[in-house]
């Protein structure tokens, strides 16, 4: 059997990490978009985590197919490292949960759905209460390289009791350089490889690194290549270099729907405005079967 086929079930779980920077810099405004990016981040998590807690439900209630880990990192006022779970409610604190966890404790946060107008056809928005597991934050510098080594541990844990599953799938999004380390350029780069090392029988941990940059440039998505990152922006190619090799079994799938992805596409995006983000973190996480 092929590396990265396993299929999701209750027996062999999936698991996904998200690492979420936030950072001082994540008040600032997402793209064109007045929301903060550190809102519209969490809307994005928010809304992933309750379409799959939807997607986990039958007729007997919620299946354990999966384990769910939300991190943040950012340091204090000494530059001193925070890590810490970005989960709220009955779920702060923990390392990992479980897919009912989560359809099971959300919070409730004033939220805007759009709804058609019968008589006009134009879409309002209408102001409800929304599902809600993660908080924004904003604070302190980037302590990128310490978050993927805690990263590491968790994952290496994870691992040791579920060696039958699909491989973990770390999704990590920052707007910027890590402050952490003597090297920017290749320390980050090395805690990546050491946490993609990582592996269970069905291959190795994906890192998938999502950049809101800041540079005016298109969003990229999927990239085979460093060329095509803008030259100014070195932290976009640090970025690349931090992130895996897309599987084969997930290239075909997508070039099957429709989606232009070449051979060596890295789990990479660049400059994500709102929608971008919303379809990269979809089609990330696509990249386990039965995810679709």
């Amino acid at each position: 059997m092929s590396h990265y086929s396993q299929q999701i079930s209750r027996q062999h779980k999936a698991c996904f990490l998200f690492l979420l920077d936030q950072s001082y810099s994540m008040v600032e405004p997402f793209g064109n978009d007045q929301k903060r990016k550190c809102d519209a981040l969490v809307d994005v998590v928010n809304d992933w985590l309750h379409n799959m807690a939807i997607r986990a439900s039958d007729d007997e209630g919620i299946r354990e197919w999966m384990d769910i880990g939300v991190w943040g990192y950012r340091t204090d006022m000494e530059e001193t490292p925070i890590i810490e779970s970005a989960l709220a409610g009955e779920l702060a604190g923990k390392k990992f949960v479980s897919i009912s966890e989560i359809g099971n404790n959300p919070q409730t946060k004033e939220g805007v759905q759009l709804i058609p107008d019968e008589a006009t056809g134009e879409m309002l928005e209408v102001i409800c209460e929304v599902p809600a597991w993660v908080e924004p934050m904003a604070a302190g510098g980037t302590p990128m390289c310490t978050m993927l080594y805690e990263a590491y541990y968790m994952l290496e844990e994870w691992i040791k009791d579920h060696r039958g599953s699909f491989p973990p799938i770390v999704i990590h999004i920052t707007d910027g350089e890590a402050t952490d380390c003597e090297d920017q350029i290749n320390d980050p780069i090395k805690y990546a490889e050491s946490l993609r090392s990582l592996q269970t029988n069905d291959g190795n941990v994906l890192l998938l690194n999502c950049h809101v940059s800041a540079i005016a440039a298109d969003p990229i998505e999927f990239p085979g290549e460093k060329a095509g990152l803008p030259a100014e922006d070195q932290f976009a190619r640090v970025l690349f270099d931090m992130s895996s090799p897309l599987p084969e079994t997930f290239i075909k799938r997508a070039r099957g729907e429709g989606y232009e992805i070449a051979d060596n596409a890295r789990g990479m995006a660049f400059n994500m405005h709102l929608i971008s983000l919303i379809h990269f973190l979809d089609m990330g996480t696509r990249i386990a079967p039965g995810l679709r």
